[in-house]
C-alpha cells in the first residue's frame, strides 16, 4: 500500500461525504495522517474527485463551516485513498477536528437520550 507522506494513525470515524460530482455516501476513515486518509466505502469515487467530509453523527449546524475537503488519489475494492486539500498547517489539525466533531455529536446524542429516559417514567 502506498503512503504519501506522514505517519498513519489507525482510526474508526464514520463520515458522510459529498463529491462535487453529486455522489454522496457514508464511509469510515480507517487511518489518517497529516496529508490524507483511507476511507472505506462502497461508493465509486473516481481519482481526482473532490470530496467534502463531515462526521456522520454531526448535525448540519455543527458542520456547516467545518467540512474537510479532500481529493481522491486512488481507489481499490474496499475504498479510496484521500489527500487533504488544506494547507500543511491546517492538515495537522484534521484528525483532531474530525474526532472533536464526531465526539461532540455523540455526546449530544447521548445527553439527549438521557433526557428522554429521565422524562419518561
Amino acid at each position: 500500500m502506498e503512503h504519501r507522506w506522514g505517519r498513519r494513525e489507525s482510526t474508526d470515524i464514520m463520515v458522510r461525504f459529498y463529491a462535487r460530482s453529486g455522489t454522496t455516501g457514508i464511509g469510515r476513515l480507517l487511518n489518517i495522517s497529516s496529508t490524507g486518509a483511507y476511507m472505506a466505502t462502497t461508493a465509486h469515487l473516481r481519482p481526482f474527485s473532490l470530496v467534502y467530509l463531515e462526521p456522520a453523527a454531526a448535525s448540519f449546524w455543527e458542520i456547516e463551516s467545518r467540512r474537510i475537503a479532500a481529493s481522491v488519489v486512488r481507489e481499490d475494492a474496499d475504498g479510496v485513498g484521500l489527500e487533504w486539500c488544506e494547507s500543511a498547517a491546517e492538515t495537522t489539525k484534521v484528525s483532531a477536528r474530525l474526532t472533536a466533531l464526531a465526539g461532540s455529536s455523540e455526546d449530544a446524542q447521548r445527553s439527549s437520550g438521557r433526557r428522554l429516559l429521565t422524562q419518561n417514567p
